[in-house]
């Protein structure tokens, strides 16, 4: 049996849940991954959270291998004259001593990376979201196509606006290439500030 173009009305039977639920998953995986990034973009551009400087004073690695998670502790110190440092952790690797640039959440009380390199990471998490988002419907749509073959030749008569197609195109190379320019500034950032 081939995914690609199955043969008989069982392989495409067999195929057209996978196609699916492929296309599902991508929905859904778009749809957390989209929200996720957009949820937190906020504080890498400084637009929430409060801004200060974090000082590294401890890290703590838990776990082995790819397993190994670790959460760095320090001295918040608030950009406000009057403020009071105060405790707060990181989740991520930072040389103990380090003195960086974050925005605390405190309802969360942890701090955030900011600046390029970090807000980069998630224009590009969303955009690989939102394609994915858009992407679905297509695996949905072979499903369709490989279950009822005769149903989807009388929709492929009646085909969408060449318009809407040209739309659909503009907005996925649109978003493939917002992907790539954020994710190559994020790197070349990351890469140039440590």
């Amino acid at each position: 049996m081939y995914l690609r173009d199955p043969k008989t009305r069982a392989g495409r039977l067999c195929a057209a849940p996978v196609l699916a639920f492929a296309g599902l998953a991508m929905m859904l995986g778009g749809v957390a991954l989209t929200a996720v990034c957009l949820l937190t973009i906020g504080y890498p551009l400084r637009l929430a959270g409060q801004p200060g400087l974090l000082t590294v004073t401890g890290c703590l690695t838990e776990g082995s291998g790819k397993q190994a998670h670790t959460t760095c502790f320090g001295d918040f110190t608030p950009d406000s004259a009057t403020a009071v440092a105060h405790p707060a952790s990181y989740d991520g690797s930072l040389r103990v001593g380090a003195r960086v640039p974050v925005q605390y959440v405190e309802s969360e009380d942890i701090c955030y990376r900011v600046g390029v390199a970090y807000t980069g990471v998630r224009v590009l998490g969303s955009s690989v979201g939102l394609f994915a988002l858009l992407a679905g419907p297509v695996g949905i749509a072979q499903a369709v196509g490989l279950a009822a073959p005769r149903h989807t030749a009388r929709w492929r008569e009646r085909r969408l606006p060449r318009t809407l197609w040209r739309v659909a195109v503009v907005l996925f190379k649109g978003l493939a290439a917002l992907a790539a320019v954020s994710g190559l500034i994020s790197l070349v950032t990351y890469l140039v500030t440590g």
